[in-house]
Formats: C-alpha cells, sequence, structure tokens
C-alpha cells in the first residue's frame, strides 16, 4: 500500500507529466530543412542584389540568420527560424560564420 513515504515519488512523476505536456505542442512545428536550404541557395547563388547585400552585411559582423530572414518573405523566415540550428550549420559549410 502507498503510504505518505512514496509522496515524493508521486509528486515527481506528476511534474515530469507536467513538462512532457507542456512540451507537445512545440513539436508540430517541426523543421522541413528542404525549402530552406533551396531558399538560402537563392539569396546566395541567384539573386546579385540580395545576395551582394548578405555578403556585405555578414562581413560588417551581422548574423548570417538574421540577414537571411531579412532577405526573404515573412512566411520563409518564420520556417528559417523554426530550422535555425540546420541553416546556421548549413551556412556555417557555406563559410558564413556563426555569430557570437
Amino acid at each position: 500500500m502507498l503510504g505518505s513515504d512514496t509522496l515524493p515519488l508521486r509528486l515527481a512523476v506528476v511534474v515530469v507529466a507536467a513538462l512532457i505536456a507542456s512540451a507537445l505542442p512545440a513539436r508540430a512545428a517541426s523543421c522541413d530543412f528542404a525549402p530552406v536550404k533551396q531558399q538560402i541557395d537563392n539569396v546566395l547563388d541567384k539573386d546579385a542584389a540580395k545576395g551582394a547585400k548578405f555578403r556585405k552585411e555578414v562581413s560588417e559582423g551581422a548574423d548570417s540568420i538574421t540577414m537571411i530572414e531579412k532577405l526573404v518573405s515573412e512566411d520563409m523566415a518564420d520556417k528559417i527560424d523554426i530550422c535555425r540550428f540546420e541553416a546556421g550549420e548549413y551556412l556555417t559549410k557555406r563559410g558564413y560564420a556563426p555569430f557570437h
């Protein structure tokens, strides 16, 4: 039979369950990196004006992800934000160091 000595264990289970439940909605916005990668490539390789602005601003110290987000549509900026880690890794592979 459960006594008062199991109260800390039961409390811990409730806290863990609440933390798991609160994290579930965040998983709905998962990263679909393919369109993000394509948009980064479009800015850097296909749009001369945006690519030049990106390179200039980043060379002056701007955050590469923030600059990409400023040069794309609001919808795409949201997708880039969701894929922030992957976008940062890809930009690093392309030669643009992450902002520190």
